[in-house]
């Protein structure tokens, strides 16, 4: 049965899932800088998610799960998602910083290109790092997390990252 934590990490994790797949979509269907207006609501959507996932779920997951695995001497996988959260943390920021910049202003044909490479990238790495989250922390949550504690971080995550 899933912890009520797993629960709303999984629930976070769809949403990104479903964001990021907006995200490969526009990209195979622009090879050249769209006129920002027609992709609007998907740079609005990505600026926002992006941003909530980088700053807020990543934030939740290092300071307030990763020490109670630590605490039971789970550390590789805390060291193997930390490593991920840093090597995305930067790449979805900037995602998310070219979204807002061609909300402003529309998209040059370089700021496409950088906004394409960036945004190809995420998707790959994102999606593999929410793959790992899903199959293997959600499950140690499960194993690892007693319903008390359980309790306490669905309070803090609802609190921080809802």
């Amino acid at each position: 049965m899933m912890t009520t934590i797993a629960s709303l990490l999984h629930t976070d994790h769809m949403a990104t899932v479903e964001t990021l797949q907006a995200l490969e979509d526009l990209l195979r269907r622009n090879r050249s800088a769209p006129a920002a207006g027609s992709v609007r609501p998907v740079l609005e959507r990505l600026a926002t998610v992006l941003r909530a996932e980088v700053q807020k779920h990543f934030g939740f997951e290092e300071n307030h799960l990763f020490p109670e695995f630590t605490r039971q001497g789970e550390t590789g996988i805390v060291m193997m998602l930390t490593h991920e959260h840093r090597a995305i943390l930067p790449l979805a920021m900037r995602v998310a910083e070219l979204a807002e910049q061609a909300l402003a202003a529309g998209f040059t044909d370089g700021d496409w290109k950088d906004f394409a490479a960036s945004g190809g990238e995420l998707v790959e790495r994102e999606l593999f790092h929410i793959q790992k989250e899903e199959m293997g922390l959600l499950s140690a949550i499960s194993a690892l997390i007693d319903a008390d504690t359980d309790a306490r971080l669905a309070e803090i995550y609802r609190r921080e990252v809802v």
